[in-house]
């Protein structure tokens, strides 16, 4: 029984990342003394078990490995959450995370749950894109009023105490992407500039490294590098455009935008985009933008169309990953980390729409299912 005990509080200090002279501050004890646990040389007394368990935020049972039952019921949990998150209805996902968090309290997998309901709900109760002012040439945004989002201010605590704990890389990405959009649309440089300089930089990227390799994988991995490297050019290009006055507003961007699209076809030649259609939508719902500034309302309706259709595309390619244009035909396990679209999403971006545009978008039957309350 010992040696399962100090395993298990072993097991337990590294998930949460403290060390041992923390966990022995915690009780009382030497430093020395929760070694002699980890090693298996002697056991914690058992009036101590309860303070052990507490600090973990487990049971006693727990404790002891007596966890399938909590498995099953966590598992349970986190099903449910999902089937929740589908149906769209955020407050009910919010209060049932948070009561499963209530019995799961070091449980990541919930936190990340109720961090990505409240971001959802936080857009609910602002709009994070609202220009307040324009500088030399940019736009500035809300961030006086968005730091004040409640919803915000916690999902950034959540994703925050996420990054501590050991996850998968996919869900790290997602977080730490996450975090970004919060800090810049609340306005806190400061702790965006912190976390990205604290992730790898572009050139000892994984896909970059591994395109490097000479051995039997490496067309799958550099098919892999250019789906990355495509999507991530894209996504800065896109941001600094539509952030930039003389660019949001002129032909210039435009072109610039139409160039990015034209990558996009060269690369995926046989226009099988998987996935990527979700990034096809946002450039050409862009590209609608920069053409209704410009009062052309018949571009600015063809682009917005394309990329109604695109979007369409990617709701049914999603968990498809298969590609067959020849640059890419070998990649296997890249997915980009996308923005999930809404209708509120496709609303917003009407809004610079002549009305009469704007209707007959919303009145197309073919996107009936887009603009659907």
């Amino acid at each position: 029984m010992q040696i399962g005990l100090g395993k298990k509080i072993k097991e337990l200090r590294s998930r949460d990342k403290r060390k041992q002279e923390e966990l022995a501050t915690a009780l009382g004890v030497t430093n020395q003394a929760v070694s002699r646990w980890e090693a298996g040389g002697g056991y914690p007394d058992i009036e101590m078990l309860p303070a052990i368990a507490n600090y973990f935020h487990i049971t006693i049972d727990e404790l002891f490995g007596y966890d399938s039952d909590r498995q099953t019921k966590l598992q349970s949990y986190l099903e449910q959450a999902d089937q929740i998150f589908q149906r769209g209805d955020n407050a009910m996902l919010v209060a049932f995370l948070r009561n499963a968090i209530s019995e799961f309290p070091s449980e990541w997998q919930l936190q990340y749950r109720l961090a990505n309901a409240l971001v959802s709900m936080g857009h609910q109760k602002s709009n994070p894109h609202a220009i307040v002012a324009k500088g030399v040439d940019y736009y500035q945004y809300n961030t006086e009023y968005n730091s004040q989002n409640v919803c915000w201010k916690e999902a950034v605590s959540l994703f925050e105490e996420i990054l501590k704990k050991e996850i998968d890389d996919e869900h790290r990405t997602s977080a730490v992407f996450s975090l970004m959009w919060l800090y810049s649309w609340m306005g806190d440089q400061e702790n965006a500039e912190r976390t990205a300089l604290s992730q790898s930089p572009l050139r000892i990227s994984r896909e970059v490294l591994l395109a490097d390799t000479t051995d039997e994988k490496c067309e799958g991995y550099r098919g892999e590098a250019i789906l990355g490297l495509m999507h991530e050019l894209y996504k800065v290009i896109r941001t600094h455009v539509m952030s930039t006055h003389s660019l949001s507003h002129s032909q210039a961007g435009l072109d610039t935008l139409l160039a990015i699209v034209q990558l996009y076809e060269s690369i995926f030649e046989d226009r099988n985009y998987g996935i990527f259609h979700n990034d096809l939508c946002m450039l050409y719902m862009a590209c609608s933008s920069i053409a209704a500034h410009l009062n052309d309302s018949e571009r600015a309706l063809n682009y917005c169309e394309i990329a109604l259709d695109h979007f369409l595309r990617f709701k049914e390619a999603q968990g498809i990953s298969r590609f067959t244009a020849p640059l890419i035909n070998k990649a296997k396990n890249y997915r980009p980390s996308i923005v999930l679209l809404s209708h509120e999403w496709f609303e917003e971006h009407l809004q610079s729409f002549p009305a009469e545009c704007a209707d007959a978008i919303r009145n197309n039957p073919k996107y009936t299912s887009i603009f659907a309350q």
